[in-house]
């Protein structure tokens, strides 16, 4: 999904990116509500699919994407540099996953691992110490940002160590201002959060107004 606004300057740029294994899936029609009411308020959006792009698993040589700028992982040319460079560039970012063995989905763990380029660091003292690293830069810092989980389960509080997890890396370990949680519980096959219609008209009306506050 990709809408531009023309013939008037966009408000700010919103991206979506879903950690779901459906299309068209619960997740999927989530972030989609949410980017229908950013635009209708004039941002320019974009959503990613990570299903559908190359990611491949980190390899955990974490010196080696930290220590150098420019938001490139060392090893792999993959879909993610694609990836970072549109985080760095946009105003606000939607995560949204389902809620898979109490966590977010493997697919989104993937990519939370491959976006530790967008760190810049400098070694300064002991590997292994609170003082080992001096911070010098992240374009994700600061970034708006609106968490996302969907569910099978009717019962909230099943969701909140995933909660914990999305949240501790979205605002502690790549910096961003968290301003909105979303949870869509009881929904199990695909296109059955189109019965939570007001749910949905929530989500269109958060996003609009997420848009038009930056």
């Amino acid at each position: 999904m990709h809408i531009a606004i023309f013939g008037r300057k966009a408000l700010m740029k919103v991206t979506g990116i879903v950690g779901s294994p459906r299309k068209r899936g619960n997740s999927d029609v989530l972030a989609d509500t949410f980017l229908e009411g950013a635009a209708a308020a004039g941002a320019q959006v974009q959503k990613f699919f990570l299903a559908d792009l190359t990611i491949h698993q980190c390899r955990g040589c974490f010196r080696n994407c930290m220590t150098k700028p420019g938001m490139r992982c060392a090893v792999f040319r993959d879909d993610m540099d694609m990836l970072l460079d549109e985080m760095a560039s946009s105003d606000l970012l939607l995560f949204v996953s389902p809620l898979y063995c109490a966590v977010y989905s493997a697919i989104m763990a993937r990519f939370f691992e491959r976006c530790l380029p967008l760190w810049e660091v400098e070694i300064v003292g002991e590997l292994g110490t609170m003082d080992a690293i001096k911070f010098i830069n992240n374009p994700a810092k600061g970034k708006k940002a609106v968490v996302a989980l969907v569910q099978d389960l009717r019962e909230p509080r099943v969701a909140e160590i995933a909660f914990k997890a999305l949240e501790s890396n979205v605002g502690r370990t790549y910096m961003m201002d968290i301003v909105e949680r979303l949870h869509v519980t009881d929904v199990r096959d695909v296109g059955d959060i189109a019965k939570k219609q007001q749910q949905l008209d929530e989500i269109r009306a958060m996003g609009g107004r997420l848009a038009s506050a930056c």
